[in-house]
């Protein structure tokens, strides 16, 4: 049995494609993939059989940033691209065997906080398609 991997980082969190890939872990101070469940209620027919119930779920890729005042910052691209569906790779370490890959849809975080304080800013992109795979990390991780 393999052991367990059960800190989160160092890992990473990629988002776009070539042409356009953000690295979103270099700003990150937390990261959270988490699932929202729901499930209707059954309808019950005289009869006596159901019908519905079925479980549901959305997702939501959220987290903390360190803000960064450039024009190069996660802010600014998350502004410039808001409302963009793009895939993203999330690996939550890189000594584990696990990558999580998505589709999210970019929204704008926040600017500003506290005077003369390194401010962290939340972020959350609803996320589709999330399916889990295995990662081999390699030499470079």
């Amino acid at each position: 049995m393999a052991d367990k991997i059960r800190t989160l980082g160092p890992g990473s969190l990629v988002i776009g494609g070539a042409d356009d890939q953000r690295r979103l872990d270099v700003d990150c101070t937390s990261v959270e993939l988490a699932p929202d469940n729901s499930s209707e209620d059954p309808d019950t027919y005289l009869d006596g059989h159901e019908e519905g119930g079925e479980l549901t779920s959305t997702w939501k890729l959220s987290g903390s940033i360190g803000e960064d005042y450039s024009m190069e910052g996660a802010q600014v691209w998350c502004l410039n691209h808001a409302g963009e569906r793009k895939t993203a790779k999330f690996i939550p370490n890189n000594k584990g065997s696990l990558q999580l890959d998505m589709t999210v849809t970019i929204a704008p975080i926040a600017f500003g906080g506290d005077v003369k304080t390194r401010n962290k800013k939340d972020f959350e992109f609803s996320a589709t398609n999330v399916k889990a795979s295995a990662y081999t990390a390699t030499a470079s991780a």
